[in-house]
């Protein structure tokens, strides 16, 4: 008897440095790795066919109709889609349908009109489509329960947390540096750079030291690099503040391994990906007390409690001088609960809960 068909939604390929791609493509390879009861697809644009191996994988082209027609959702018993913003789920209705839901930061940090009456819309879709709700953290779970009824979530399909996993940073090549090398001791902050990521708070913290503020992201408002600039120059640190644009996944480890401490001001996450990272090398990790960011640093980092200028400065100088080798530790303790092995096991478990097998 032939195995169950199960495709895995890849979309997010389209951009290998967006944050959804860096969920999907290890997660891919660990279920590839570990499966042994479906035929498994991926669901990937054109230019992506074979792009995740050709060992235990096959692959559906993904077109631009499938948002509207579906006809190949015919032909699979269940398709995960792994994003809770997704365009693409089956229009097959004898198709079992897992969702991953990374966050409803739009809910916490209401963007204009038009784009949260968008986003409401596709996740209410998506919930209301799916027969399964995984989030990635327990916040999460927690948030789609706090705004049910806004949402659309009845109670009728299961709602599970399973952590995702982070990859370790990559080895740096022998003497890589980044285009800009800090001539002082660093702060750094990675993220798309927008109101949401709250990073105009942190500038103050260079007051009354000599460290240099580096902030990185793949994507930039320009109005708010503007804001993080005026929130510099009030600050009389103008000079020692850098926002750098799409910097590679090299540039990244290098300033992660080399920063003095590694911040997340965060108005809003769905997990965290950078805390992790950064906690894998033992960094201090600040973060805000706000929605996921405690769930995922635990006791091993250290908390914003508000973000007037003089707590954050003293939160950092006494988080600095208390990190320690048994700090550090405690830190890559806590970033090692998060790994692909488990979460693969974990959405392999729900694949079998849905079809039985």
């Amino acid at each position: 008897m032939s195995l169950p068909r199960i495709i895995l939604d890849c979309e997010a390929l389209k951009d290998r440095d967006s944050g959804f791609s860096h969920f999907v493509v290890p997660l891919a390879h660990e279920l590839i790795r570990q499966n042994q009861r479906y035929q498994l697809y991926c669901y990937v644009p054109p230019a992506e066919v074979g792009g995740l191996g050709r060992t235990g994988v096959r692959y559906l082209t993904q077109r631009s109709f499938h948002k509207y027609f579906n006809p190949p959702s015919y032909g699979f018993r269940l398709w995960h889609a792994t994003s809770q913003l997704s365009w693409y789920v089956p229009t097959s209705p004898f198709t079992k349908v897992v969702l991953t839901v990374h966050d409803l930061n739009f809910l916490h940090q209401r963007p204009d009109e038009r784009t949260y009456t968008r986003q409401l819309a596709m996740v209410r879709r998506n919930i209301k489509r799916a027969d399964y709700l995984v989030t990635i953290s327990d916040f999460v779970r927690q948030d789609i329960l706090r705004h049910a009824d806004l949402l659309g979530y009845t109670g009728r399909q299961p709602l599970r947390y399973v952590p995702r996993g982070v990859e370790a940073l990559p080895a740096l090549p022998a003497g890589h540096a980044p285009a800009y090398v800090p001539r002082r001791p660093f702060l750094f902050a990675l993220g798309t750079v927008n109101p949401k990521k709250n990073f105009h708070v942190l500038p103050p913290l260079l007051q009354g030291n000599e460290y240099e503020l580096i902030i990185a992201g793949s994507f930039t408002e320009g109005d708010y690099v503007a804001a993080i600039r005026a929130a510099a120059e009030q600050a009389g640190v103008a000079d020692r503040v850098r926002v750098l644009i799409r910097i590679s996944e090299a540039d990244k480890a290098w300033y992660i391994g080399q920063c003095l401490a590694y911040l997340q001001p965060s108005l809003a996450e769905g997990f965290g990906l950078p805390v992790v990272e950064a906690m894998q090398l033992g960094k201090p990790a600040f973060l805000s007390r706000l929605t996921s960011l405690p769930e995922v640093g635990r006791a091993a980092a250290y908390y914003f409690d508000d973000f007037a200028p003089a707590h954050m400065q003293q939160v950092l100088a006494a988080g600095l001088a208390r990190h320690s080798p048994a700090r550090a530790a405690a830190a890559q303790a806590q970033a090692g609960q998060f790994s692909w092995q488990q979460a693969a096991h974990g959405y392999l478990a729900v694949y079998q809960e849905l079809l039985g097998r």
